[in-house]
């Protein structure tokens, strides 16, 4: 995923884009990036979003399912996952290196006909408020790793930073890294139980003590102190629940997903 010039550029585009005029299909890191200088080009992994418009345009797609970023392996460090960032949500729901409750986040995200193509990497990107699969992986200590297009060098990011500052222009998601040991547990209140929850609690109980995340109560899902929940939020209402009814429901669900991990 590579942002610059006003132009968002991931694996799942951003926002419903019109179709494109050119298609790329690069064989390396290297030659992604290359492209993706132009402005007028946007990175294609799931194509869930991208050419979801049908107005025509003169953007051009730089597929980067050639550049082998879909595996799922044992981390580096001892306890984690790395996933790579054009791995699917149904590869991450039927991957037994991940703990069943981050596999039924994956399976949760979507229905089974987008989990084939949209990608981990473009969850990331988009950093959707209400995405439970992104509170779970906070939650999980979530480590992205990401290459810089200027100098190709790689860095590493806490998940929770980059969804709070946004992607630095030039830089492409490479995979993300996330710890499997520790207890888990969820609370979620929707309209209906078909519906994508108003709010949600996300919880993860290890060595270094309670990790919780929530959605619906911020522009992303964001890390929450499990004692004081509420503190720095200032949710946007809609006509699913005013400001102070999420704020309702974020202490309410972190309460519950508290008392079943403690």
């Amino acid at each position: 995923m590579r942002v610059g010039s006003g132009v968002a550029l991931c694996l799942l585009a951003f926002a419903p884009m019109p179709l494109v005029s050119g298609y790329h299909r690069p064989v390396s890191i290297e030659e992604a990036l290359e492209l993706l200088r132009s402005p007028r080009r946007v990175a294609l992994g799931g194509g869930t979003t991208l050419n979801a418009d049908r107005d025509p345009s003169d953007l051009e797609a730089v597929d980067l399912q050639a550049l082998g970023l879909d595996k799922i392996t044992t981390g580096e460090a001892s306890g984690r996952v790395r996933v790579g960032a054009t791995a699917t949500l149904e590869a991450v729901w039927r991957s037994e290196l991940l703990p069943d409750s981050l596999r039924e986040l994956a399976r949760a995200e979507q229905p089974s006909t987008l989990r084939t193509l949209a990608t981990v990497g473009g969850l990331i990107a988009k950093g959707s408020p209400e995405s439970l699969l992104l509170a779970g992986l906070l939650a999980h200590d979530a480590e992205v790793e990401l290459i810089a297009a200027d100098d190709d060098s790689t860095s590493r990011r806490s998940l929770s930073g980059l969804l709070r500052s946004g992607l630095s222009p030039g830089a492409l998601i490479i995979a993300v890294s996330v710890a499997t040991t520790g207890r888990t547990a969820m609370a979620s209140t929707a309209r209906t139980p078909a519906d994508i929850p108003i709010v949600a609690a996300y919880g993860r109980s290890s060595e270094a003590g309670v990790s919780l995340a929530l959605t619906g109560v911020a522009d992303h899902p964001v890390l929450v102190d499990p004692s004081h929940p509420t503190a720095g939020l200032a949710p946007t209402g809609d006509f699913r629940g005013s400001r102070d009814y999420r704020l309702h429901l974020a202490a309410t669900l972190t309460a519950r997903v508290n008392e079943e991990l403690i």
